[in-house]
């Protein structure tokens, strides 16, 4: 991993990713797309993680990919310029596919691929001065990878209004879209955010929000009827399973659940 792209640690349950070059307002080039994804696969892999949380070192968030990398696109051959986002394009593969729930903290201004970072994750807290944008379309490319996240995150429309002018928006409409989950005055007060979703997390089945959060990125993306019925076959793991005993035991009982450790990357059967 590249050190001086990206910080990784862990607090307790909670594994941290801090893209770390504050005097360039933390682009997200090809290089910091490998440090990150290698970052989350480390944090996915730690069975003592049970969050993920993503945030920038400095005022801004994430301030999109690297112009200076992009003006050289014309030079490139079809290849090359089709193999270019593939760090990106794997980051957002691999996100998709957590089996833990990932936050974003936006401390700064998270701007096109920033602004993708941010959508991607499962709950999305923000400072109020943050702003969102997607100003690709002013430097003559179209936001593309991002769209994926974005458009099950973000109303259609108003969506379609930033790509096309490019305008940023604020914090405070971002959380009345339901973009963002809370805001919050200050980075301090975030960070603590941040530790109090990670100790809710810690408490919930790892089983069940891994299993969960599988299911739920398959039954989103299908046509309601069939979610319905796939829905009633995800569903048997957790009836069968051994998390769902411990559970109702624990809360008759007043107590916390004892969860059962398992190997995160084989399935129960």
């Amino acid at each position: 991993m590249s050190e001086e792209k990206v910080q990784i640690r862990r607090e307790g349950s909670l594994g941290w990713i801090v893209l770390d070059q504050p005097e360039r307002r933390n682009p997200l080039d090809r290089g910091t797309a490998e440090a990150v994804t290698a970052a989350f696969r480390t944090h996915f892999a730690d069975p003592e993680v049970r969050s993920v949380c993503v945030t920038g070192e400095g005022p801004a968030f994430c301030a999109g990919g690297d112009l200076a990398q992009m003006g050289r696109f014309s030079e490139m051959g079809t290849a090359a310029a089709f193999e270019w986002p593939e760090p990106i394009v794997e980051l957002h593969r691999l996100v998709l596919r957590a089996e833990k729930p990932v936050i974003a903290a936006v401390n700064g201004p998270a701007y096109a691929g920033g602004m993708g970072l941010a959508g991607m994750c499962d709950i999305l807290l923000s400072v109020r001065g943050a702003r969102f944008a997607m100003p690709e379309i002013k430097v003559g490319i179209f936001p593309m990878i991002i769209v994926a996240h974005l458009c099950r995150a973000l109303p259609r429309k108003r969506l379609m209004e930033m790509m096309f002018t490019g305008e940023p928006m604020g914090a405070e409409e971002a959380h009345s879209l339901g973009f963002v989950n809370r805001l919050y005055d200050s980075q301090a007060d975030m960070a603590d955010g941040v530790k109090e979703y990670a100790a809710k997390l810690e408490r919930v089945s790892p089983y069940a929000a891994r299993l969960g959060r599988r299911a739920f990125s398959l039954l989103a993306d299908m046509p309601a009827e069939q979610a319905i019925d796939a829905a009633q076959f995800f569903v048997m793991p957790f009836h069968l399973g051994e998390d769902i005993k411990e559970g109702a035991a624990a809360f008759l009982e007043s107590r916390e659940p004892a969860w059962i450790p398992r190997d995160h990357t084989r399935d129960e059967t």
